[in-house]
């Protein structure tokens, strides 16, 4: 199969959809497979910061870098990886746009075959955000 490595494009209604103000968390998944997902993936996650403390016992790793995270958990159901990344407040839109770029980039430069699909996901509130509130 060949490559198949598209830019995050991102719609109208993943920009509006903002329904905490700042405490708003956005988010897109990026699903990575194909004979060089691993290699593809480990060079994209190398040089972020791994945070063991916030790994799960369901295998999702989590990874941050200046404004963004990114959550990381091998498929179930085929051969890859499944990265969710992520950033809340006022530059939450351009922090996970980066990150996106960041990873297309990281993905095209990997010899092999790779393929990326991205889904947009619902906003949420973000983490620890009500300890805040008046």
């Amino acid at each position: 199969m060949p490559t198949d490595i598209p830019p995050f494009r991102p719609s109208s209604q993943w920009y509006e959809d903002w329904p905490f103000g700042v405490d708003t968390l956005v988010r897109v998944e990026a699903r990575i497979t194909g004979a060089a997902a691993d290699r593809a993936v480990s060079v994209f996650l190398e040089p972020l910061t791994h945070d063991t403390d916030a790994d799960r016992v369901d295998g999702v790793r989590l990874h941050y870098w200046g404004g963004f995270t990114v959550e990381s958990s091998a498929l179930i159901d085929e051969n890859g990886w499944r990265l969710v990344l992520a950033s809340a407040g006022e530059d939450g839109f351009d922090s996970v746009e980066s990150a996106a770029d960041d990873l297309f980039d990281k993905l095209r430069a990997t010899p092999g075959e790779v393929r990326l699909v991205w889904h947009e996901l619902p906003a949420t509130r973000a983490p620890g955000a009500e300890l805040y509130e008046g």
